[in-house]
């Protein structure tokens, strides 16, 4: 029993693999902004329409709610009844159909030749409407679908069929997992549609039979009901008397459903024909021209349409359909790959009905928001590397002097100890970047630094007698805006950190210090929208001691980033980008008040700090395959923020070690002012705007770590941070230290 389960199991999956990899898709722009003046390719948004999983004999069509469409190759393809102004199918090219003064366009062919034909699909506006729909349909031939109702008709082909054999066997037919039933038609729009695809004699669903119908009225003949489909048993006509020789009048209770309102009964229709004798054509059916007539049940038809859709609780589970919204300016968007309805807009920026901002696309605006935020994250990880640096110093009150070489030693010997607590390449890349580096090489770029030459030449100091640092760090973060409907941002950061200090006075330190970064940065998933921003940055830092409880720390650093962006353009294809490049430059400071208490083995650290910045963004364009690049100008950040913290410390003495562990928490209030935005895209010359406002407010910053010096002159350090972001988002940090001292420290 089990085996067959097994078996059985087995057959199920390969049932649904094989119906997955025939799965019949449309796979089509969803977004689009383009200047239609004259016809765009849809293909301009970077992706080409194409359909796949199909096979046999096909219908296309494209119907624009305004202005034109066409196709300009229709050599592989045939014509198609009620489009392009043909009135039957015929194994002929469809020439027509590249006229430029169609809203509709249909025709015939394989798989392989409706793709080519689509991909020469295009639009054009009509000057005045902003958000015009392009509705998309493929079909086996012989099916059409109808956008203002949602619904597929189809015509059968039967030789002298009656009404009650058409009536049965429609409502026995489904299509896309949808009940079929006799047509029903509620609209001019519908009969109209229906009149000029499918041009036959052809039964309806309608009848004035009382086995049909659902009136209980003492004399049902004259009381026509749609009796089949949604629409069963909602009165449509209520027939007058005189209209052929027995054609009586409805009930006087006869009254027509506020749904089915609509009738298009050819002149003296319905009538009863041809004798006295009472319901002999009962029947509803539809000429080829689009007019009704009665007929009796057994009368010679050849053709019935079925209707599906609109049945209670049904939906299409395999129908390929694409709503196209359009408002028109330049080819941007998004792709569908779908077996339902999805929405394409072609922001037609010169219609005056138009009110298209290329800000309005999340990932445009995501993008320079995330460039903002990561702008003060660059300055706020590299100023807090610094401050722990002078934190460090402060806890052992000297500041010894450290060999270059032996930090290149510390991060060599000791990569295995952290590899499971940070990535490999991390240390590989400072061990790339400084193990070959030789030690007269850094005292050379120390000494011929014009700081350098003014601290000696004024005040005695010389490299030699500087203590060398260095420390790595990660950061890995996430901002989320899903309550905006906003992109989230992710990021994961690296760093690392060279800097060299000296002791120039009791409890005062002053010192450079070199860091590079790289971040990469994802708005919303991994492989959507990004960047990669590379940061280095130069900065000068100095700690003064008051008295014995107070202290000042003060910071100032110079950097420059290189941007390199990544934008989707379709969001459901992530090979439709374009790409970026550009600079930022940095100007930043900071000024921290330090008051300390100490109560037995314990010290308690106050303080309050108060941060600025300036950013310069350069302009830049975007480049690739698709129109949608833009142009972005110039804009500059000011960036403000005031922090109030806590830390606690205290010494463990340890056998031939030092330990220091701590704790800090900290309170940050950003008073940034939103920064403004302008981009036109790549040809235009339309500008558009936006103000990208702080995402957070405030932030709580909790870390811990600790110090530890050994006797034998290594100190290692380590810090673990998490920042809450005003509950938006997180940040986590590792940060690592490993010097090796040539003296004891303690």
């Amino acid at each position: 029993m089990f085996f067959l389960k097994f078996i059985l199991s087995i057959l199920i999956i390969l049932i649904n693999f094989n119906s997955i990899l025939k799965a019949e898709t449309l796979t089509f722009p969803t977004n689009l902004v383009a200047n239609t003046t004259g016809f765009v390719l849809l293909s301009t948004s970077g992706t080409t329409p194409t359909i796949s999983g199909y096979s046999g004999t096909l219908l296309f069509s494209a119907v624009a709610s305004a202005g034109n469409i066409k196709v300009t190759d229709t050599s592989n393809v045939l014509k198609a009844a009620g489009y392009c102004g043909y009135a039957s199918d015929a194994s002929a090219e469809p020439t027509d159909c590249s006229g430029n003064s169609l809203t509709e366009v249909g025709f015939r062919g394989s798989q392989s030749d409706i793709n080519t034909a689509i991909a020469t699909l295009s639009f054009k506006g009509d000057g005045s409407t902003g958000s015009p729909t392009i509705t998309v349909s493929v079909t086996p031939a012989g099916t059409n679908y109808f956008s203002e109702n949602g619904h597929y008709y189809e015509i059968v082909s039967s030789t002298d069929i009656t009404w009650t054999a058409a009536k049965t066997a429609a409502e026995a037919s489904t299509l896309y997992g949808l009940t079929g039933y006799l047509v029903t038609i509620t609209s001019a729009a519908e009969n109209t549609f229906v009149s000029s695809k499918i041009s036959a004699n052809a039964w309806m669903g309608a009848s004035d039979d009382g086995n049909y119908t659902s009136n209980t009225h003492a004399t049902t003949e004259g009381t026509w009901e749609w009796v089949s489909g949604p629409e069963n048993g909602k009165t449509f006509t209520c027939q007058p008397s005189g209209q052929g020789k027995q054609a009586v009048a409805a009930h006087s209770d006869c009254e027509v459903h506020s749904d089915t309102s609509y009738e298009n009964w050819a002149a003296n229709e319905p009538n009863d024909w041809p004798d006295e004798d009472i319901g002999q054509e009962d029947y509803g059916h539809i000429r080829s021209g689009g007019a009704w007539n009665d007929y009796a049940n057994n009368q010679t038809v050849n053709y019935y349409i079925i209707e599906y859709g609109g049945m209670p609780g049904e939906t299409a589970t395999n129908s390929t359909n694409i709503n196209l919204t359009v408002e028109s300016i330049e080819a941007s968007g998004s792709t569908a790959t779908t077996t339902g309805l999805t929405t394409l807009t072609i922001n037609s920026t010169e219609a005056s009905g138009s009110t298209y901002n290329a800000f309005d696309d999340k990932q445009v605006k995501g993008m320079a928001n995330a460039q903002t935020e990561h702008a003060k994250r660059f300055m706020f990880n590299t100023t807090n590397q610094v401050m722990r640096r002078m934190e460090q110093f402060r806890r052992i009150g000297i500041n010894k002097s450290t060999q270059f070489k032996d930090i290149k030693l510390a991060l060599a010997n000791n990569q295995n100890n952290y590899r499971q607590r940070a990535p490999r390449e991390l240390f590989d890349n400072y061990i790339d970047q400084y193990n070959n580096l030789p030690t007269e090489n850094i005292y050379n770029l120390i000494s011929e630094l014009p700081l350098t030459k003014y601290l000696k030449e004024n005040y005695g100091m010389t490299p030699k007698n500087w203590a060398f640092w260095s420390a790595g760090s990660i950061n890995k973060g996430r901002l989320n805006f899903s309550s905006d409907g906003d992109l989230g941002i992710i990021n994961r950061t690296e760093g690392f950190i060279l800097g060299a200090d000296v002791n120039y006075n009791k409890g005062s330190l002053f010192g450079i210090a070199l860091r590079h970064e790289d971040d990469k940065t994802n708005l919303g998933t991994k492989n959507g929208t990004r960047f990669l921003a590379r940061s280095d940055n130069f900065s000068l830092y100095n700690t003064w001691q008051g008295s014995e409880k107070n202290y000042i720390d003060t910071f100032l650093g110079f950097g420059e980033t290189t941007y390199a962006t990544t934008r989707i353009v379709d969001t459901s294809n992530p090979s439709n980008v374009v790409k970026g490049k550009f600079k930022a430059n940095q100007v930043f400071s900071s000024i921290k008040y330090n008051f300390k208490n100490v109560y037995k083995n314990y010290k308690l650290h106050n303080y309050s700090k108060f941060d600025f910045g300036f950013v310069n963004f350069d302009g830049y364009s975007e480049t690739g395959n698709s129109s949608s690049k833009l142009q972005f100008d110039k804009r500059e950040l000011e960036t403000l923020s005031i922090s109030l913290g806590s830390a606690i410390e205290s010494k463990i003495n340890l056998t031939n070690s030092l330990f220091i562990p701590y704790f800090k928490i900290d309170f940050n209030k950003d008073l940034t002012d939103g920064s403004d935005v302008q981009a036109n895209f790549v040809g235009e010359t339309t500008k558009y705007n936006t103000t990208i406002d702080k995402n957070f407010s405030s932030m709580v910053i909790l870390e811990t770590g600790f110090d530890w010096f050994l006797e034998n002159g290594w100190n290692i350090k380590s810090v673990i941070s998490r920042i809450d972001k005003n509950g938006l988002g997180h940040e986590n940090l590792l940060e690592l230290r490993a010097v090796k001292s040539m003296q004891n420290l303690y």
